[in-house]
């Protein structure tokens, strides 16, 4: 059988379903261990980063995430209902036969017959390079991955919840299982191994043909062939690991404590405090419940702080902070006011104090540098360049640098969110990029100078819009132009010294200090951009307005050399093509084209006109 209807096989033995209206404190089961993609985590993580996968929400129907993954654990017969599956590609659905929807999102059940169709489809899919498939090729892929995902999250506990199996009194007192004592899988494996050798003598006695069994051989070899199926489904199930083993980050999931022999008198206590969950769940006893997880061991101080750390969101928050000093920063350069000014100031001041927080968090938690993905770039990024504007605005004290902060927050907030993909997973690295001194050096140098050039472009941005519009005095526009001269030359420093300490790194690391690869291409590209534009100003070879605008163009430059070129899908540092990412850099490019090319050609008419008067 596939998979799939093997996953319903095992649904439909599962005990009786129950109401999903629990109301048991989520607290407690939000702390306990996880070990998932290479790190120790609290399951509030592990349901939120799953949940998001398989819907692109974190709350897809009106229970929370932590409730959804109970249900699904101990109460698989009614999570299958649950639509939590996005499937926006139209194809892909018409593919899977799903009827329309205003909000395309599905229950296992309802993609089951699909899923069972398209498996030949698939697996021609799986044979092909990436480069090769269409957007609804990889829909399709994506849903049968998080489909067998799902399933192995409804057969965690397969192996040890009670399956609805008629067993005879013999079999019974063989496997030691009183008369009311649930038959697990678990419980029959100690009579397995004689059911199967049964079963073999009874196909060899009278054919594979069932109408020519006895009805007590109809009965053991329906008995052996559920056994065989549970086995088939769960094995390789590695997903759910919260069964300690002994080290300290060691852990299993109940089925490799079958399949792998990592059973022990330790992992067996574990599990019957997960079965007692179980019971609880499914009995809705809110004492045994709390009991029970009161019993089990949690690392309160870390795991604790990654569930304040999910549900304080503290990147979504700075996000608003930013969003607010915005708006004050703007409606005092329309209306002059020291009280705008200084709210301006003051939520600047917040949301960069919460995204600190927030990335000191994330170093207690992965014990590393926050900067070892894009994603962690860009958050890190994001309090750089605010930080760097308090700089500004502590020389010009006319809130220029409140407002490039503002700014600056805003749109790298907006851009990390986009960038999160499925979730903050807060992975861990590769052994060649989990060098913290390297993190520590190399990568915060280099993304300290992004933050560093996107200021001094919002920054050259500032002065152009200034000078079209007339909105800024002759004093100010030579502070401001005076105050991007420098940062260009911070940018400039720090850029190049990452730039090399970069080198220094691939030598030790690939055998080579310098090899043409597209990211250290794209940082020499900042790197020579600055230099031309920083020379030619000097040398008197670009005019003053040339200058600015390609200061303002910086922020495409550093686009490409920090995002662009992980697109290309080759060398060491690519990430492959994502078509959402490509357009919207295509799109920012060209925006910025258009606007400062509109705000230089505005000025140029206004000097023109000056001079013609």
């Amino acid at each position: 059988m596939l998979r799939y209807i093997i996953a319903l096989i095992l649904i439909t033995c599962s005990t009786a379903s129950f109401a999903a209206d629990n109301h048991m404190p989520m607290d407690g089961f939000g702390r306990l261990p996880i070990l998932h993609e290479g790190r120790v985590k609290p399951l509030d993580s592990f349901a939120r980063l799953e949940i998001l996968k398989f819907s692109k929400k974190e709350n897809p129907t009106d229970l929370p995430p932590l409730v959804w993954l109970s249900d699904s654990l101990f109460n698989p017969a009614d999570a299958v209902s649950e639509k939590i599956f996005a499937v926006d590609d139209p194809i892909t659905r018409h593919s899977l036969g799903l009827e329309e929807r205003k909000k395309p999102l599905y229950s296992y059940v309802e993609l089951v017959a699909g899923l069972e169709k398209t498996t030949p489809q698939v697996g021609q899919l799986m044979g092909k390079p990436d480069k090769s498939l269409s957007p609804s090729d990889k829909a399709l892929l994506n849903i049968h991955e998080n489909a067998l995902e799902y399933t192995h999250i409804l057969r965690s506990f397969s192996s040890v919840l009670p399956l609805n199996i008629e067993l005879s009194p013999e079999w019974r007192r063989k496997a030691d299982l009183k008369k009311d004592d649930p038959v697990t899988f678990s419980a029959l494996q100690k009579i397995n191994p004689e059911i199967e050798d049964q079963v073999k003598a009874i196909i060899k006695r009278k054919g594979e043909d069932p109408s020519k069994y006895s009805a007590k051989e109809q009965t053991l070899v329906t008995l052996g062939w559920q056994l065989k199926t549970i086995a088939d489904a769960g094995s390789n199930n590695k997903l759910f690991r919260v069964i300690p083993t002994g080290g300290a980050d060691e852990y299993a999931s109940p089925w490799e404590l079958i399949d792998d022999g990592k059973g022990s008198p330790s992992t067996e206590k574990a599990l019957s405090n997960w079965m007692a969950l179980s019971d609880a769940w499914q009995s809705k006893s809110l004492d045994k419940w709390q009991k029970t997880l009161n019993s089990m061991p949690h690392d309160t101080a870390r795991l604790q702080i990654e569930v304040w750390y999910n549900q304080i969101a503290p990147f979504q928050i700075s996000i608003i902070l930013f969003a607010i000093a915005l708006c004050f920063s703007l409606a005092n350069f329309a209306g002059r006011h020291i009280y705008l000014y200084r709210a301006g100031f003051a939520f600047l001041l917040m949301a960069i104090f919460i995204q600190c927080a927030g990335l000191a968090t994330r170093i207690y938690l992965m014990e590393r540098p926050p900067v070892g993905t894009l994603y962690e770039s860009i958050l890190f990024v994001g309090v750089i360049a605010p930080l760097v504007s308090l700089f500004v605005e502590r020389r010009l004290r006319n809130g220029s640098g409140v407002l490039s902060g503002a700014i600056s927050g805003v749109m790298l907030g907006v851009l990390g969110m986009s960038l999160a993909g499925e979730g903050d997973n807060m992975k861990v690295l590769g052994a060649v990029l989990n060098t913290r001194f390297w993190l520590a050096t190399h990568v915060l140098c280099i993304t300290i100078g992004y933050g560093w050039c996107l200021l001094t472009a919002v920054l050259a941005h500032l002065i152009l819009v200034g000078k079209a519009f007339a909105k800024t005095t002759t004093e100010t526009h030579t502070d401001l132009i005076k105050t991007m001269t420098t940062h260009s030359l911070f940018s400039l420093l720090f850029t190049t010294v990452g730039t090399i300490l970069g080198g220094i790194w691939a030598d030790q690391s690939w055998g080579r200090f310098w090899g043409w690869d597209p990211k250290e291409n794209g940082a020499l590209l900042i790197v020579l951009w600055l230099i031309w534009l920083i020379h030619g100003k000097i040398a008197g070879q670009i005019s003053q307005l040339f200058w600015i605008c390609g200061m303002a163009f910086l922020s495409v430059i550093v686009a490409v050399a920090w995002v662009g070129v992980n697109l290309l899908g080759v060398g060491l540092h690519s990430y492959g093509f994502i078509e959402g990412v490509f357009w919207g850099l295509g799109g920012f490019a060209a925006f910025e084209v258009l606007l400062i090319g509109g705000l230089a050609t505005k000025i140029l008419k206004t000097d023109r006109l000056m001079h013609a008067h």
